[in-house]
């Protein structure tokens, strides 16, 4: 693209997928799985799903972040940002629930039961909670990305952490955690069909409020990240999981293989979300195109 082209013309974001953005993509995507596994382990008292949580939020989360930042020991000063970023908030909440939800941990084995127990789980859940939705307030913010602004997405954002969070307690149930795999297959259900029906409102909204905003759809639904949003997100992420928590909840019948494969078609459809999200985020120009520059 030409000098100044940018300003007359739509441009494609990269900084957040592209090259080191990748990392940040992953960063995303482990913060709102590990939150939304607490949450949903809190749900069922599990601990092994709380312990899981932790590490998928300390190491996977954090990690990926860290890495990111193009100064990383100087990450001590995104907590003095947090009013004007909300980068600076999502590595708060990291390292506030690390603290929280380690603490709590402590408690759980060595004084189920406590206060101090309690306590901690509400401040570490309130985390977990900012993990989850803290994603669709940072893209949010970005006003000149039509396709990123719109009120749904940290709603969005929430259930499928929640969803990427009830498919692995079904995974740690197989293997002896506290967990009812109905109810969690029930719930996968519930979550699946509102996040569906959300996310087809979000796309026809998005695709109704101005040029950008129709081209980035266009470009999920036919362009260059297609393949990745029909076969990933759509058949992997949101048709194979629905029809194995429609056949587990109206069955009754707990096959592991197939609550496997749904669990990771599941997680493999949370991933490419996020990545089509990203990479069809389109700037809107600053300024009308001139006639004479017009095709």
């Amino acid at each position: 693209m030409e000098a100044h082209e940018w300003m007359v013309k739509s441009t494609y974001q990269t900084e957040w997928i592209n090259r080191r953005g990748i990392l940040l993509w992953l960063a995303m995507y482990a913060g709102g799985l590990g939150g939304g596994l607490y949450l949903v382990s809190l749900y069922f008292n599990d601990f092994s799903g709380m312990l899981i949580s932790l590490l998928i939020v300390a190491g996977l989360k954090g990690g990926f972040h860290f890495a990111y930042l193009g100064k990383p020991w100087r990450f001590w000063r995104l907590f003095f940002r947090p009013q004007t970023s909300w980068l600076a908030r999502g590595f708060i909440f990291v390292v506030l629930f690390t603290v929280f939800a380690a603490i709590q941990l402590v408690l759980s084995h060595r004084m189920p039961g406590t206060n101090w127990e309690t306590v901690f789980k509400v401040l570490a859940g309130l985390m977990a909670f900012g993990l989850t939705i803290y994603t669709g307030f940072v893209l949010n913010s970005v006003k000149a990305v039509s396709f990123w602004n719109s009120p749904l997405l940290p709603v969005l954002f929430v259930m499928w952490g929640l969803l990427g969070g009830l498919g692995l307690v079904v995974l740690i149930a197989l293997y002896g955690g506290n967990v009812d795999i109905h109810v969690a297959e029930k719930g996968s259900l519930w979550f699946m069909t509102m996040s569906t029906i959300l996310f087809g409102v979000y796309l026809w909204t998005t695709l109704q409020r101005d040029e950008t905003g129709k081209t980035s759809v266009i470009e999920q639904v036919t362009g260059r990240v297609a393949p990745i949003f029909w076969i990933g997100m759509i058949l992997l992420g949101i048709a194979v999981p629905l029809t194995v928590a429609v056949f587990s909840f109206f069955s009754g019948e707990i096959v592991p293989a197939v609550l496997i494969l749904g669990v990771v078609c599941e997680l493999i459809g949370g991933l490419s979300m996020r990545y089509c999200l990203l990479k069809v985020g389109i700037y809107k120009p600053l300024f009308a195109r001139p006639s004479y520059l017009r095709p």
